[in-house]
């Protein structure tokens, strides 16, 4: 018998194989693209009426039948009726979470409201509108929506960070219309069959959560068009979805158009529009005019196989986009158009290495949470646009999008940037019972496709990821395999699957890696893992890549809180360079370009740019470096700066030398060895500068303890730097980070001591200085 809280809602989207290509449906039509179009559109933004009320879970959990929404609407004491009195209401602005919100950054500063909501709003439709197909588009509701217009229901969606739509021509009227949505937003932890479930470090929002409108277009329109480099010599696959939405055959002409565009013109960060950032039409062979004729409710798929001459990659702060144009005529009349903006650009997988453009690339990032004191989780281009400067100055080269698909916009912008993304889908922190209920209702595979398919032609992302530190394992990695599979085999996009792992469940060994291209961990020893930030974090991904010798490591999350009172800020830079020294020593690629061989971490993403809210209110989160304001930073924000300056300032985190001498021994005059100290001069000075790492292989049967290492030159000043711990009994390599010393010292080196309790059995093997630490 099944617990009584796992809902019989049925998932709304399902895939269909169509001139051979996959395409979704949802609610009876093609899901459509959420890129905004320069079409007729009626906003719902504004002002509406709401009233909460007590949902009843389980029941808005249950299967939409006749029996549900006649039962909903008697309980509803008329509030679905277009006559029905709502003066007595609040009013309410949406797009904007049901939550209050202070705009403080403080404990309680979003309300936790996790419940039900009525909203009710008129709008009106004028002769414009007569005699068009009409969608209504809702980017992001949370967590379930129902719709009712003029008195008849609609349809619902589940799930609160994915776009979805109906078609509503047949519901609306000219003149004054009614909408009404009722929204449930259950408490995570009450439930096993919602996602997210457990009780998150971020917040559960309720209501309308991003934007609403209506999209007018003639009964034969373009859906979506779908893109995919397939190389780097501008070789793309294109596939135009067409719908017929009415009960005529329709013969219609497609005429394709590519343009290239200018980051330089005044729409580029001011405008999301396709349409507005086209610049120069592009000569392309193969992009010729077709006619296609359409059964009644028909939906078909046009492809085209083209070239895009001597292409402009897409690439890190290279944001080379292009716009492709389908417009639709019926006889001699234009009765559509549709823009998407684009990238050439490839992302795959070379051994341990992640590759952009066939280059090996090291993934120097941080992560940002969609949210605002004053608006919560609901976004707008101008705010996206403010945030992603400020991440720009940071000098990452990708951005971790935290743990849910944030707005269309924010991949747009990132797009125009020329900064890549890790998009995921909520599945935060999955037990046993989690999984085996989403194999039967199939939720997060519906997330998951519309996420796919809402940001399908985005350049910027480079990765899906599947879940965030889930405990189980067996259907972990059964879940792993069907959506790498699903998505290399029904809808090809050319991008790397990835997951974020907790290093410590169950550990380096966990098999639900096996079916992903990149293995991605949350990395926090010292603080959850055990062992400390250096040592447990080198340790583990030493193991990891022994046990996954092929594949690329990526840190998915690495950092400590700050604390309100400000208590931790030392502590907070204390663990992200300690940590960050670890990943470092096994990079793919060196800050100078040099393409490491040995190396397996082929990227790194700091938790978070940002201060943002959890959801028990106990305390509100402050890993960012900066705070919820975007402008009072921490002392971390200007080490976090120089140092990835230093990592992609110059090559863009680019591998660009294939083959370079890595290391180069150090030619040593004389070596003193002294109870307490060895000490190594040499021939003539040296000039460590010029290298990242100074390995000394060390040998100690019994003791841990680190070294000091004292680095002198000719005019006998000197810096130390103390090592962390060593592991006994083994030949270890220590390695001092070059680049975290005075470098006017160590430009001119002639003397290098390494010291150690005098009583202590251990030799020091060798000395060298070395571009990787590997």
């Amino acid at each position: 018998m099944k617990p009584q809280n796992i809902g019989s809602l049925q998932a709304t989207l399902e895939l269909k194989k169509i001139n051979n290509k996959v395409v979704p449906f949802q609610n009876g039509i093609p899901y459509p693209s959420f890129e905004p179009q320069n079409r007729l559109i009626k906003s719902l933004a504004g002002k509406w009426k709401k009233l909460r009320f007590n949902a009843d879970h389980d029941w808005s959990m249950m299967l939409r039948n006749q029996e549900w929404v006649d039962k909903t609407e008697k309980q509803s004491s008329g509030v679905i009726s277009t006559s029905y009195d709502d003066s007595e209401w609040s009013s309410h602005l949406i797009p904007l979470p049901e939550n209050k919100l202070t705009g403080k950054e403080e404990v309680n500063g979003a309300e936790t409201y996790e419940n039900g909501v009525w909203y009710r709003k008129s709008f009106v439709l004028n002769d414009s509108w007569d005699e068009k197909i009409i969608t209504l588009k809702c980017l992001a509701l949370s967590y379930i929506g129902d719709f009712w217009i003029n008195d008849k229901y609609v349809g619902y969606h589940e799930g609160g960070y994915t776009p979805f739509s109906f078609d509503i021509t047949k519901f609306v009227r000219k003149g004054e219309n009614k909408i009404v949505v009722r929204v449930d937003n259950p408490p995570w932890t009450t439930r096993v069959d919602t996602i997210p479930a457990q009780n998150n470090d971020f917040f559960n929002y309720t209501g309308i959560i991003h934007d609403i409108y209506l999209e007018a277009t003639e009964g034969v329109h373009v859906v979506r068009t779908d893109i995919t480099p397939k190389n780097i010599n501008g070789d793309i696959d294109v596939s135009v979805v067409i719908e017929n939405r009415t009960k005529q055959f329709s013969s219609v002409t497609l005429t394709g158009a590519i343009f290239d565009t200018d980051e330089t013109g005044e729409a580029w960060l001011s405008s999301p529009l396709a349409e507005t950032i086209c610049n120069n039409e592009i000569p392309i062979n193969g992009l010729n005019e077709k006619t296609i004729t359409l059964s009644p409710m028909e939906t078909q798929v046009v492809n085209y196989q083209l070239t895009i001459p001597n292409p402009k990659l897409w690439s890190i702060r290279k944001p080379n986009l292009y716009v492709f144009k389908i417009s639709l005529r019926n006889k001699d009349r234009e009765i559509d158009k549709h823009y998407t903006q684009f990238g050439i650009r490839t992302i795959k997988t070379n051994e341990t290495k992640i590759c952009l453009n066939e280059q090996p690339i090291f993934l120097a990032g941080v992560a940002r949470h969609e949210e605002w004191p004053q608006f919560g989780r609901t976004a707008s281009w101008e705010r996206i646009i403010g945030d992603f400067l400020k991440i720009k100055d940071l000098s990452v080269n990708m951005v971790r999008t935290a743990h849910y698909p944030n707005h269309i916009y924010t991949f747009l912008v990132l797009d125009r940037l020329g900064i890549t993304a890790m998009s995921e889908i909520p599945l935060w922190q999955f037990e046993k019972i989690h999984y085996e209920v989403q194999e039967e209702r199939q939720i997060s595979y519906q997330m998951f496709r519309e996420m796919v398919f809402s940001n399908f032609n985005r350049p910027s992302i480079i990765m899906w990821s599947t879940q965030n530190e889930s405990k189980e394992v067996r259907l972990r990695k059964i879940y792993n395999q069907n959506l790498a599979d699903e998505i290399r085999t029904l809808y090809k996009d050319g991008r790397l699957i990835t997951q974020s792992a907790a290093a410590d469940q169950p550990g380096f060994e966990d098999e639900s890696m096996e079916p992903l291209d990149v293995l991605g961990w949350t990395m926090y020893f010292g603080i959850f893992h055990g062992s400390t930030p250096y040592e447990g974090t080198r340790n583990f991904i030493e193991k990891a890549h022994q046990k996954w010798p092929n594949k690329p490591i990526i840190n998915t999350e690495y950092g400590i809180w700050s604390n309100a009172d400000n208590s931790f800020l030392d502590k907070q830079v204390e663990i992200y360079r300690d940590v960050q020294l670890a990943l470092l020593e096994k990079a793919t690629v060196s800050p100078q370009g040099i393409v490491n061989d040995h190396g397996y971490i082929a990227g790194m993403d700091y938790w978070t740019a940002f201060d943002w809210f959890v959801n028990h209110n106990q305390f509100y989160q402050t890993m960012g470096m900066l705070r919820m304001d975007r402008k009072t930073t921490k002392p971390l924000y200007q080490y976090f700066v120089n140092d990835h300056q230093r990592l992609t300032a110059e090559n863009k985190g680019f591998g660009i030398i294939q083959k370079y001498e890595n290391m180069e021994k150090l030619k040593i005059k004389e070596k003193q060895i002294s109870k307490g100290s060895v000490k190594f001069s040499f021939e003539h000075s040296v000039d460590l500068t010029k290298f990242n790492y100074l390995k000394i292989s060390v040998f100690d049967a019994e003791s841990r303890d680190s070294l000091s290492v004292k680095i002198k030159n000719e005019q006998n000043k000197e810096v130390t730097y103390k090592t962390y711990h060593i592991v006994e009994n083994i030949v270890f390599e220590v390695f001092v980070p070059l680049w975290t010393l005075d470098a006017k010292i160590i430009a001119n080196t002639n003397q290098i001591t390494i010291a150690y309790e005098s009583n202590r059995k251990i030799e020091i093997r060798d000395i060298d200085c070395t571009m990787a630490g590997t």
